[in-house]
């Protein structure tokens, strides 16, 4: 193999240990995230609204929206990666459906 090739396969291991160590599953930690949430709020209609419990379900809810973001914008890079992968065969049969449908 190129060098070229091994540090492109060193880089992509090394991208891809970042990704999980800085984001790791957005999904599961949505899912933790809502858990804590529906016990916080718990604990408020059973023991009444503290500033502490007001402020860990502040907390919670900006996390819970970042959370939120990051998998739109997960979904919106697969997406592009989908299309940009499946464009040109998806551009010409929408093509052809409308040459079929015009006539």
């Amino acid at each position: 193999m190129h060098t070229f090739q091994l540090r492109l396969k060193y880089l992509k291991r090394k991208i891809k240990k970042w990704n999980k160590e800085e984001f790791g599953n957005i999904q599961k930690e949505q899912v933790i995230i809502q858990t804590k949430m529906k016990k916080v709020q718990q604990q408020i209609i059973n023991e009444s609204r503290s500033e502490g419990l007001a402020e860990e379900e502040g907390l919670l809810i900006n996390k819970l929206e970042e959370r939120r973001q990051q998998e739109e914008i997960l979904w919106k890079q697969k997406s592009r990666i989908q299309w940009l992968k499946e464009g040109e065969r998806n551009t010409r049969f929408f093509h052809k459906a409308m040459i079929q449908h015009r006539q």
